[in-house]
């Protein structure tokens, strides 16, 4: 059996019980939720483990940003699940009053969640708990990058989550070529931009709708009102967790030139405070995945001047905390997504040139500003378009569940998190509920169109006007509407120029 025959009989599989309508219930989407939270338990230990020999990253980082991030979504997903799953009631105009309009939110049917590898369980997990929320069938495939964190979570899902809803496959490039053959009703990727564009094509064959979780380059931009020891702290803490292999970490640095120096300086205090004088000796700091991530990262130190770091291990995939100064803006390390522990910094004097430099540039993630200047923040907030805009701190606003988290433009498509995740997998459908009864007040609506008042009525009670006048201005009319079924309905309308009885 094919791949393409293999995955359409496991579509097929979850597509029959989908229909069955087994998911639609709030008792068996919460029952699946707390299953997640009890396969979350159970697979610490082992996934520790497994984080440790794909990137050896210490366990308490791989607990505080993957395990506990996926949890605290859960835990709220949970909290608030049957509010989400309630229909939502909205106002109606006055020929619709006596009717119930609403939208109701409802599966959009069978997904596929492509993972990444950087944060395996979070990047993978948070969509299905999504997926799930919204009463949706799922294939999760996590990614092939780091096969041990794979490995453990294939083990686990398997056991935990309903397999007549819910498939966990691993696999490569073919895998993943063979999952995008398919017709889905959504797809939910996050990775590089480049393979983002690969599934968008392929999600454009079918009319799939899709959510890419990309990145691109996150800009900082350090001003002279800051606290600059604290921007440096914050800053060299965003660009090392995971030695840098996350999408919202810093790309690269704007510092005003009254401050780059001691920006600089603090950045090294920084970094030997968190990691010691030889950040290779320290178990708090992460490897890089594999040689050819290495190998990327290491070719990129010579596009600019070292400051700090510069040291490389490739027996290992070590590459220090290294800062550049004086990076070509044409050069790599400037042009592309870095994703590693290597932070390029240059300075400026008029603020205006950053702008304009970053709004030159694709659409960044996330954009982060250090400033106690309220005017300039507010300037970076209306100028710079970014998925979000991150101040005073780095990377904590994906602790905020209420926040939707996601890019713009060439850094992502839609948003998840919280309530947005839901959203995702969902499709609210409009929903009109009208009396049977009324008829004499519906007999307004119906041809022949031959008396003017009878137009100007219609008019009245259906459509919103543009511009209208108040209620004291010139020009106003009033029209009563009687019905014998529910008692009196009242309207107002215009006489527009041009009308009868206009003035």
């Amino acid at each position: 059996m094919s791949l393409d025959q293999e995955y359409e009989k496991i579509k097929d599989e979850l597509q029959s019980s989908f229909d069955s309508g087994v998911t639609l219930t709030y008792e068996y989407r919460i029952g699946q939720l707390k299953k997640c939270a009890a396969m979350i338990k159970a697979m610490e230990k082992e996934y520790f483990e497994a984080v440790q020999k794909d990137m050896r990253k210490h366990p308490a980082e791989t607990n505080g940003t993957d395990l506990k991030f996926t949890e605290s979504d859960l835990g709220y997903a949970m909290k608030h699940l049957k509010g989400w799953m309630a229909d939502q009631y909205v106002k109606t105009d006055l020929v619709n009053k006596l009717d119930h309009a609403y939208t109701h939110p409802e599966p959009k049917g069978v997904v596929v969640v492509f993972g990444t590898w950087n944060y395996p369980v979070q990047c993978t997990m948070v969509p299905l708990i999504g997926a799930i929320c919204a009463g949706c069938c799922a294939v999760v495939k996590p990614s092939e990058v780091a096969p041990c964190a794979s490995a453990v979570m294939k083990k686990y899902f398997d056991l935990f989550l309903d397999p007549l809803c819910y498939r966990t496959i691993e696999g490569g490039v073919d895998t993943a070529q063979a999952l995008l053959r398919l017709r889905w009703d959504h797809i939910f990727f996050t990775g590089s931009v480049s393979v983002g564009k690969i599934v968008a094509r392929a999600a454009a064959e079918n009319l799939t709708p899709v959510t890419l979780e990309l990145g691109g380059k996150c800009p900082v931009i350090v001003d002279e009102t800051t606290n600059v020891d604290t921007a440096a702290k914050r800053i060299i803490w965003g660009k090392c967790v995971n030695a840098g292999q996350t999408c919202i970490a810093p790309d690269y640095v704007y510092c005003h030139k009254k401050l780059v120096g001691t920006l600089i300086e603090r950045m090294k205090h920084h970094i030997a405070d968190m990691y010691g004088d030889d950040p290779e000796k320290s178990d708090c700091f992460a490897r890089i995945i594999n040689k050819i991530h290495f190998n990327r990262l290491k070719s990129l130190i010579s596009d600019g001047t070292v400051a700090i770091g510069g040291k490389t291990n490739e027996e290992t995939c070590y590459i220090s905390p290294t800062v550049l100064t004086n990076p070509g803006l044409d050069s790599k390390v400037m042009t592309d997504e870095i994703f590693g522990p290597i932070l390029p910094v240059l300075e400026y004097e008029d603020i205006q040139t950053v702008f304009k430099y970053i709004r030159s540039k694709e659409k960044p993630l996330v954009c982060y500003v250090f400033s106690n200047n309220a005017k300039l923040i507010d300037e970076a907030k209306k100028k710079v378009s970014s998925g979000t805009l991150d101040v005073n701190d780095c990377l904590m606003h994906m602790m905020v569940p209420t926040l939707p988290f996601g890019g713009v433009g060439h850094s992502g498509i839609g948003k998840y998190h919280g309530k947005a995740t839901f959203e995702e997998f969902t499709h609210h459908k409009s929903v009109l509920h009208k009396p049977i009864g009324m008829e004499s007040v519906n007999n307004l609506r119906y041809p022949p169109y031959d008396a003017e008042w009878k137009m100007n009525l219609i008019y009245s009670l259906a459509y919103y006007k543009p511009n209208a006048p108040t209620a004291s201005a010139n020009g106003f009319a009033k029209y009563a509407v009687t019905s014998t079924m529910a008692g009196a309905a009242f309207a107002y309308a215009y006489a527009w120029p041009g009308a009868s009885g206009g003035q």
